[in-house]
């Protein structure tokens, strides 16, 4: 098989790459190695970050000072410029990019208006959160995908579903020429006479490279199955840098034995607490940042050798459980397996909350010791008489007592995905160690994310649009390659 312009990984960042490289004059193929597209996009929430006018650099400042200088200013510069054309580009397809109704509103952990790190940020009115249009009923990343795929469609690009790729090929002038893929058992060669774009997601279930990478162990999962850092290693093999590889998006959730990928937990009531390994308060629990958990819970102790945090129990009073479920409807691999109870009855009769109407019982039940579960209480909900959190400055107003009857449910670090992968430029280029592209190779998406050590929230999504237009745009431009020079 033959085109111009092969794009590896079919969700939001190789939906918009293969629609902006076609439009751009080149002939594109998409392949998928899952038997449903979408990628890990379509179990986010669906938020993008449109900057707003003469924003950009201003934008681009505040994100470079967030990531403490790993990724470069102009690639930044590219992210915010490329953020603000965002709603004009909607239009010129049909779209329509809409306000962000939150389903986090009033939640802990929950979201905030404008920069996620306020006290570096020049400006809350940086930018402004939206999601696609369409149907309330459907989930925003499920409308967006419902617009990008219908565009892809109706362009004729074609698609082949169940194709995972192998490996990359190179020309003896090492420029990349195409790939290595496999589909129904068999190897096939598809020619790039372009560039190839990898657009295949993260590593979020890829086993070695997390226990290499990430530190916090273990560590679940919150979307596709699919992103087992394929990406990555291809990369690696035709010789590209790697950065980020530390970084995650991570929330926190639970894990049922029942279901592979763990549901994100958010507490819809202040009356709650986080508890170790031993039963202690380590945290001012409602001042996380909402995708900041790998570091709260990635703490080791070298003495025990251990990560105490890992699980974690939240504890809860009975107003918090009554006052909605604590997960989300729109989002998670899991949103379309198992509809979460509106009260939490059914998950407490499934085993997945416990309930104790003693502090004895509940330490009995959650493994803890007793005397320990109840010296942290005796100091947290003295804090909430006197309206003062002397250890951890938790907020007066979100000081509420723990009263029986007692709930909690164990906790772990969940990623909605990883950051790390191939180095790419502010032209979308993968990047070696000496710092020059590899010739017509470039990435876009949650492989190789621009974001370090800090994210600030509806980054990625916005990510694999920008540069997902970007990579399309570079990679169609591209001279057709001299075949004479393939290897």
């Amino acid at each position: 098989m033959e085109t111009d312009v092969l794009v590896i990984g079919y969700g939001f960042a190789g939906a918009v790459a293969a629609i902006t490289a076609h439009d751009c004059g080149a002939n594109v193929v998409i392949v998928e190695k899952m038997p449903r597209a979408g990628g890990n996009s379509c179990y986010s929430a669906g938020n993008f970050g449109v900057v707003r006018p003469r924003a950009s650099a201003a934008f681009a400042q505040y994100l470079y000072r967030l990531n403490l200088g790993m990724t470069p200013y102009d690639v930044f510069e590219a992210y915010a410029q490329g953020s603000e054309q965002l709603e004009k580009w909607f239009s010129a397809l049909g779209g329509e990019l809409v306000p962000r109704v939150s389903a986090l509103a009033n939640t802990f952990p929950g979201v905030v208006d404008g920069p996620a790190f306020p006290k570096i940020a020049r400006s809350r009115k940086m930018f402004d959160i939206r999601v696609a249009k369409g149907p309330a009923e459907l989930p925003p990343a499920l409308r967006m995908w419902d617009f990008l795929s219908h565009n892809v469609s109706k362009r004729g690009i074609e698609i082949q579903l169940s194709c995972r790729a192998r490996e990359l090929t190179r020309a003896a002038d090492g420029a990349i020429v195409g790939a290595i893929v496999e589909q129904n058992g068999q190897l096939q060669r598809i020619s790039a006479n372009r560039a190839v774009i990898l657009t295949c997601g993260g590593f979020e279930n890829a086993p070695e490279l997390l226990n290499n990478f990430v530190a916090s162990k273990p560590i679940m999962f919150a979307g596709s199955p699919g992103n087992t850092g394929d990406g990555v290693r291809m990369a690696q093999l035709v010789g590209a840098d790697l950065w980020h590889m530390a970084q995650t998006a991570t929330l926190i959730g639970y894990k049922a034995a029942e279901y592979d990928a763990a549901f994100c937990i958010f507490f819809r009531a202040p009356g709650f607490i986080y508890v170790d390994k031993y039963g202690e308060r380590y945290i001012d629990e409602t001042a996380i940042e909402l995708h900041d958990f790998d570091r709260v819970f990635s703490h080791f102790d070298p003495v025990n050798i251990e990560y105490p945090r890992i699980p974690s129990w939240a504890i809860f009073n009975e107003r918090t459980l009554k006052a909605g479920p604590l997960t989300w409807s729109i989002a998670g691999y899991n949103r379309d397996k198992y509809q979460w109870s509106t009260d939490n009855q059914a998950e407490i009769d499934r085993g997945w909350i416990v309930k104790a109407a003693t502090l004895d019982l509940l330490a009995e039940r959650l493994g803890l010791r007793s005397e320990t579960l109840k010296h942290t209480f005796y100091a947290y909900n003295t804090a909430c008489e006197t309206g003062k959190d002397s250890v951890f400055d938790r907020e007066p107003t979100s000081l509420e007592q723990l009263r029986p009857p007692y709930y909690a449910i164990p906790l772990h670090p969940v990623m909605v995905n990883t950051q790390g992968g191939p180095k790419r430029d502010a032209r979308a280029r993968v990047i070696d160690p000496n710092n020059n592209p590899i010739p017509r190779l470039y990435a876009a998406g949650e492989l190789g994310s621009i974001w370090g050590p800090l994210y600030d929230g509806a980054g990625n999504l916005t990510e694999c649009l920008v540069f997902g237009r970007i990579a399309g745009q570079n990679a169609s431009g591209e001279t057709p390659h001299d075949s004479s020079q393939s290897g």
